[in-house]
């Protein structure tokens, strides 16, 4: 009977060691799934957030376009108003709150580009309607693409 007992204990031994590993297969799968889930919430989220910053940057690229259009029009002694229109534009996107860390990076480089742009205004230049601001918002959001989901924290 001392071996019988014997096999026994070792075959319930066994038993708990392959619960054990049961379990912690299934703790690891689980945990791997609600991270895979959790990330991929989190690139979706951040994907319509540079989405709606993109549109947001878009609209005003529109807006300081037409206002640069206005200033062009206007005759180089009466434009300062339309000058401070174009700084009060600059003014505005400089405190607008993105939603992504890559609407941040394509705002500052819009941002530059309109500064760089009232500045020729102020020299008496005429620079041209879009005198780099396209390109310089169309880098930033290309550099967000390449960058995309990098800045996803979960």
């Amino acid at each position: 009977m001392e071996k019988g007992a014997k096999r026994e204990k070792l075959s319930n031994g066994r038993k708990a060691v392959i619960a054990v590993v049961a379990a912690a297969f299934i703790a690891s799968a689980t945990t791997a799934m609600l991270a895979f889930t959790a990330s991929h919430r989190a690139r979706e989220r951040d994907a319509k957030a540079l989405a709606a910053d993109t549109a947001d940057l878009r609209g005003e690229l529109v807006t300081w376009q037409a206002v640069v259009r206005d200033t062009m029009a206007a005759a180089p002694q009466d434009r300062q108003p339309y000058i401070d229109r174009l700084v009060g534009h600059t003014q505005g996107l400089s405190v607008w709150k993105p939603r992504t860390p890559c609407g941040r990076a394509a705002r500052d480089n819009l941002a530059r580009a309109m500064e760089d742009h009232v500045r020729a205004f102020l020299r008496g230049e005429t620079a041209p309607l879009d005198a780099g601001e396209s390109r310089a918002l169309d880098a930033g959001l290309r550099e967000c693409e390449a960058t995309r989901g990098r800045d996803v924290d979960g």
